[in-house]
This record gives structure tokens, C-alpha cells and sequence, in this order.
């Protein structure tokens, strides 16, 4: 089939309506920019856009180039008029796990093209053009490209096929498979467990909730969980070859990205440095690792030491308690602990705070001063020749 570029400009009075498309995709995919789904009814539909079709720009901006987030908050700062070039059919249409990194080229000169606008009041127009290829295409074979005046009140959109869903994580589709980005620095996640999320619907009158996500105003049932809320087809597994619904199934959010359990275990979650094995609730990042809690232990007393306070000596991990009892030097007056800062004195092969090294008749202090012994005890002169012991 020809390949087909089309501009699509759409316009709403209101910021709260929704365009109607979900987009996949993204350099950070591995995958071009593709539209998933259009709701039908909906300002993309009324433009004319498919499933399938590929976005090769966003306003001025390049969409290949961009990763998800960014095409995404492209679209958001777009406002209430959103500017798309799109492609459909021909090459476009292989299947996505044969890019290495979107890529497209210069734009050839059309062969033809045409315009039309749909009623309703929302100012949306799409812009069809063919793409010359070894058979050339003529103005038949595109049956919304007819003059003003020969068009039905309502032209059927040309049928193509769709192209096929995105390459799962770590897929065999070659270089160009997505994998998701695994954050490098310490891990924090929030788990969710089955039933934890629950559907509701915005209430007249009350504070209206905003997607997560997309960042819009949801008027209708909406998903509430981890304190945040998300559309209804937003709060999917990020894997693109899952995106499973979560309402009804354990999930997991980092830095913004949610999972369904089985894909965040086997694709994102951070690794126990003891046991090796994924790590998904609470997590403790100690000396540039992760461990599960019960697997970062004192290896004396071989107890959990969680995220309190531990002691690496030649790399083996004690508890407070237990390095105190084997490595730290205690006063032999008080029995306390000589502390980093703290003066000391060694004297009678033991070793003493300043402040406890004292005549053990009188009490004086002997730190700097002459001092005598008698059974095993330190005495100052006075007390020593005076035989009072």
C-alpha cells in the first residue's frame, strides 16, 4: 500500500476534553511514536486517525528524537490545539521490532493532496498525502481526497492495517527491542497489592482529579491508589507488550513508572546483593547495593540489621552491639567505651578516659602525674607511701 503522510490539526475549547488517542513508543522504546488506540467519537477520530498511524511530528518538533515522556509532555504543552504529522501504510507498517532507533528521512514531494474538515464544532482537520511508491497512486484511490462538493456528508475513513504491537521487553526482535531504564542511584518503590486500587467517579462539585500520568482532567470514573489517581486505560503495566490493567492485580510504581508485578520482578526490580534474587517491597541500599531486609544481617549474631546503623570491617557487616564487643576499646575504669575525640590514657598495660584514670584512694586525677602501683591499682604518691590502701 502507498505510504501516506497526514497533518492533523485539532482544536478544543475545552482543556478538560480529551484528544482521544493513546501513543506508544519512543527512543526509549526503541520504537517510532505510534498511535495504540483512537476512540472512537473522539476529536482524533473525527480528524481521521487510526490505529497504527505513526507520529513523525509534534508541532515543529521532530517525534523522533523524543523520548515517551517527551512526546508526551509535548502534547500537554500543545494546550487546546495540537499539531500532529503523521504516517500510514507503506514501510511504516513492518513490524516494530526491526528498528534498531526511529529514523526518518526528508519528506519526498506529493503527488497529490487534499483536505476536509468534520462538522461538531471542534475545528479538527487532517490533511492527506500520498506518497509516490512503484505504483503510482491516483486521486481514486483515496476516497476522501474528492472534491468539496462530490464528498458524503459523513466520508468513510480509508482502511489499513494496523501495525503490530510493540516488541516486549528483551524481545528477539533485534537491537531495536525496548527495555525499560533501571534507575542507578538508590531504590525506592511502592508496592501495591491485589485490590489496594480502587475505581471511583468524580462527584459534582468536588475536587476533580488529574491523571497521573497525562497530567489531564478525568470527568468520569477514575483510578485511585499510592495516593494518586490515573485515568482508567493510563493505570496499565508500562511494558508495552503487557500493558495489562492493574485495577485487578498487584502492581508496583517507581520514579514514575508502574508495573505489574511479574514484569517489574523480572525486568526492573533491583537485585539482592546476598541472595541475588529480585527485591520487590522494602529495600535496603547500603555500600552502592541493595539487599532484601532480612537479607542484610550482622554476620556475628546473624539478625536483621534493616536500615538502622551497622559497622563494615574488612567487609563483613556487624551490628553496633557486636562491633562494640569485638572491635571497639573500652575504658578499663568505667567499662564504657573510649569514643573517636575521646582523651585517653594507656597505663598498667589497659587503657583509660583521661577522666578515669584517677588515685583509687582519693580519686585525683593522675593523667600527666607520677603514680605508683600496688595490686594491679594506680595510686598517687600520697597514698602509696602512706600505705593506706
Amino acid at each position: 500500500m502507498p505510504l501516506l503522510k497526514l497533518s492533523a490539526k485539532l482544536d478544543r475549547t475545552d482543556g478538560s476534553t480529551s484528544w482521544g488517542f493513546r501513543m506508544i513508543g519512543g527512543t526509549d522504546f526503541g520504537t517510532p511514536l505510534t498511535l495504540q488506540t483512537v476512540t472512537p467519537g473522539s476529536l482524533a477520530a473525527r480528524c481521521g486517525l487510526q490505529a497504527g498511524d505513526t507520529i513523525t511530528r509534534i508541532g515543529s518538533t521532530p517525534a523522533d528524537s523524543l523520548r515517551h515522556k517527551e512526546a508526551q509532555q509535548r502534547i500537554i504543552d500543545a494546550g487546546n490545539a495540537l499539531e500532529l504529522t503523521l504516517e500510514r501504510g507503506g514501510d511504516q507498517q513492518r513490524d516494530s521490532s526491526s528498528y534498531a532507533a526511529p529514523s526518518y528521512g526528508a519528506p519526498k514531494q506529493p503527488s497529490f493532496s487534499a483536505s476536509k474538515s468534520f462538522g461538531g464544532g471542534y475545528g479538527a482537520s487532517t490533511r492527506v498525502i500520498t506518497q509516490p511508491t512503484d505504483k503510482s497512486a491516483t486521486q481514486a484511490d483515496v476516497p476522501w481526497a474528492r472534491s468539496a462538493g462530490n464528498q458524503p456528508s459523513h466520508p468513510s475513513a480509508p482502511s489499513f492495517k494496523a501495525s503490530p504491537a510493540a516488541t516486549p521487553f528483551g524481545g528477539g526482535g533485534g537491537g531495536g527491542a525496548w527495555r525499560p531504564q533501571v534507575p542507578t542511584g538508590p531504590r525506592t518503590m511502592r508496592v501495591g497489592k491485589v485490590g489496594e486500587a480502587r475505581t471511583l467517579t468524580a462527584v459534582a462539585g468536588a475536587r476533580i482529579p488529574v491523571c497521573h500520568q497525562c497530567q489531564t482532567a478525568i470527568r468520569g470514573p477514575f483510578v485511585s491508589a499510592l495516593d494518586k489517581t490515573w485515568c482508567p486505560d493510563h493505570f496499565v503495566c508500562a511494558n508495552p507488550s503487557c500493558r495489562t490493567a492493574l485495577i485487578s492485580c498487584g502492581f508496583v510504581e517507581e520514579e514514575g513508572q508502574l508495573f505489574c508485578e511479574r514484569d517489574y520482578e523480572q525486568y526492573f526490580a533491583p537485585r539482592c546483593g546476598n541472595c541475588g534474587r529480585s527485591i520487590i517491597g522494602e529495600v535496603v541500599n547500603a555500600m552502592k547495593n541493595t539487599f532484601h531486609m532480612n537479607c542484610f544481617v550482622c554476620c556475628k549474631c546473624h539478625q536483621p540489621i534493616g536500615t538502622g546503623s551497622f559497622h563494615n570491617e574488612d567487609g563483613s557487616i556487624y551490628c553496633p552491639r557486636d562491633w562494640a564487643t569485638l572491635f571497639q576499646t573500652k575504658c578499663y575504669g568505667c567499662q564504657f567505651p573510649i569514643e573517636a575525640g575521646d582523651r585517653w590514657v594507656e597505663a598498667l598495660n589497659e587503657n583509660w578516659h583521661s577522666e578515669c584514670f584517677n588515685c583509687s584512694t582519693c580519686q585525683v586525677n593522675l593523667e600527666g602525674q607520677s603514680f605508683f602501683v600496688k595490686s594491679g591499682k594506680p595510686y598517687c604518691k600520697r597514698h602509696a607511701s602512706g600505705g593506706r590502701y
